[in-house]
């Protein structure tokens, strides 16, 4: 039998949300001799390490030697302040052992070639970026029908994904293949994601290869980079100067975005005051549009990864079980992951 992988107890730990002490009392160690374990100083033996695959819900083979974790990594991501430590490293832990997943069913898929440039916002504004990148994209004018599409036919890999938290949005990251992925909160409205994905498409052009700098320069900056792809400022401005709920609606339908998007976007170029913007926040709070707001979009749904889990299943002969194997990881897991509604679902996908 290969030996265990002694740094994958800490992720799966994390993945469970769970603390040393708490791990310790429960399969009967000290948790000196757990936390010497996670740090590969100090074996384990048998009985409590099947305590450990108990516990963690997770196949032994998950620990072995063979497997590992990609590291962290550049992770650019869309979070509230108010989220837990221990929220984030479980989900931390949760993307990194699906980018492992990723790389090793994108074996089997031919993605399109990843093409777009990168560009330092040290040289171009953000706004002079997104213009660029739409013309990369082959953008003339006007909304772009298909975001998600768009992204797929250009090499990123999308994944819609039960964060187990509503307050981060997004997330940005490179797999040990250098497969571009974003992941996305699937508990957002609708109406939000598209934002999200032009925000992370920002992380990717213009921070991923960089040294992160400051958390709130490089957000601000992807959040200037989404509004200029979807709502050039030299197309939409003409149409932001006289608003109200119904023009919102009307402009909501055409460009894809948020009624907030479209009153923020008002604001920064120019065509709203700020008296007037804090008008609108007032109303949207009053009527609830901050959590639901009326007109609902198109839904752009990614299915690559569905596509590929049914080709090993229709044309290599697998089984679920044979998946879980190969992914190392247990029913549970699979289920909420990979079930029959996906939870995670990529790329590629036409829109419904």
């Amino acid at each position: 039998m290969s030996p265990i992988n002694y740094e994958l107890l800490e992720t799966a730990r994390h993945l469970r949300q769970l603390t040393q002490k708490e791990v310790a009392e429960k399969v009967g160690v000290s948790q000196s001799w757990l936390s010497k374990a996670e740090h590969c100083i100090q074996e384990l033996p048998e009985d409590i390490m099947n305590r450990l695959f108990d516990l963690y819900d997770l196949p032994m083979e998950f620990f072995l030697n063979g497997n590992s974790v990609t590291p962290e990594g550049h992770l650019f991501y869309r979070k509230r302040l108010t989220i837990s430590e221990k929220v984030v490293d479980s989900f931390v832990a949760k993307i990194q052992i699906i980018k492992g997943i990723i790389d090793e069913l994108m074996t089997a898929i031919d993605l399109p070639e990843y093409k777009l440039n990168s560009y330092d916002p040290s040289d171009y504004s953000p706004k002079e970026i997104a213009d660029r990148v739409r013309y990369e994209l082959g953008i003339v004018r006007g909304p772009i029908p298909n975001l998600t599409k768009l992204l797929e036919d250009n090499g990123v890999i999308i994944i819609k994904l039960d964060f187990g938290t509503e307050k981060i949005d997004g997330l940005t990251t490179v797999t040990a293949a250098n497969r571009k992925i974003m992941f996305i909160n699937e508990q957002m409205p609708n109406d939000r994601i598209r934002f999200s994905l032009a925000h992370e498409l920002g992380h990717l052009i213009m921070h991923i290869e960089k040294t992160p700098r400051s958390v709130e320069t490089v957000e601000d900056e992807a959040d200037m980079f989404a509004s200029e792809l979807l709502m050039p400022e030299n197309e939409i401005t003409p149409f932001l100067h006289e608003l109200d709920l119904p023009v919102l609606a009307q402009l909501k339908r055409r460009w894809r975005v948020s009624m907030r998007a479209l009153i923020r976007r008002a604001k920064d170029v120019g065509a709203i005051s700020q008296e007037e913007y804090r008008r609108f926040q007032i109303l949207f709070s009053k009527k609830g549009y901050n959590k639901s707001e009326p007109v609902m979009l198109p839904v752009e749904q990614p299915t690559l990864l569905s596509e590929t889990l049914e080709l090993y299943k229709s044309e290599l002969g697998y089984s679920d079980h044979d998946l879980m194997q190969i992914m190392r990881i247990g029913q549970m897991d699979y289920n909420s992951w990979f079930g029959d509604k996906p939870k995670i679902i990529q790329l590629f996908g036409s829109q419904k």
